[in-house]
């Protein structure tokens, strides 16, 4: 992504954050406000400072689905009707993703990271992905692969495809809603 894209994901994932804990104490409106005005103005009026710069270099490449499940959530909160993932969805996503990053990492002897460099394997993900879209109704998943494809192919960011649908925030992310739907 560019040094904008990567400014304007920041800006919508500090947002989120924002959003998320204001909206403990306040309706989801005002949280939603709050967190787009604090995203934007940190970004902005601190785009030049270690802190944001900071956390752009551990954040980057943002990808495609870190700021779409940030703009998920706060859509859904403000009433609007997005997809969302079962709990065995995302229980199964974990655990492929762990083994995905264990490969990469060289835990596991296969490399399935260089398989996101390669058209044809990144077209049959893609591909499936939206198969799996279209049999569940989650449009959500199919727009994240194509969009992800889209910034892949332009070289809008990494040039790897799975940089681009994935984030390994998306761990914790997913441990903590799985551990919010246990309460």
């Amino acid at each position: 992504m560019s040094g904008i894209g990567a400014s304007a994901a920041l800006a919508l994932v500090l947002g989120w954050v924002v959003f998320a804990l204001t909206g403990l104490v306040l309706a989801p409106s005002v949280a939603a406000v709050i967190g787009a005005v604090m995203g934007v103005l940190t970004v902005a009026l601190a785009r030049e400072t270690v802190a944001v710069s900071g956390l752009i270099a551990v954040l980057a490449p943002f990808g495609v689905m870190l700021p779409a499940l940030a703009a998920r959530h706060m859509a859904v909160s403000l009433g609007a009707e997005v997809p969302g993932f079962a709990t065995w969805e995302i229980l199964v996503f974990l655990a492929l993703y762990v083994g995905f990053l264990c490969s990469a990492f060289g835990v596991i002897p296969a490399d399935l990271y260089r398989y996101g460099y390669a058209p044809w394997p990144v077209g049959g993900m893609v591909l499936a992905l939206c198969l799996y879209a279209f049999l569940t109704g989650n449009w959500f998943l199919a727009g994240v692969a194509v969009l992800g494809q889209l910034f892949w192919v332009l070289g809008w960011g990494s040039s790897n495809w799975f940089d681009m649908v994935l984030h390994v925030a998306l761990v914790p992310v997913a441990v903590v809603v799985l551990l919010l739907r246990l309460l």
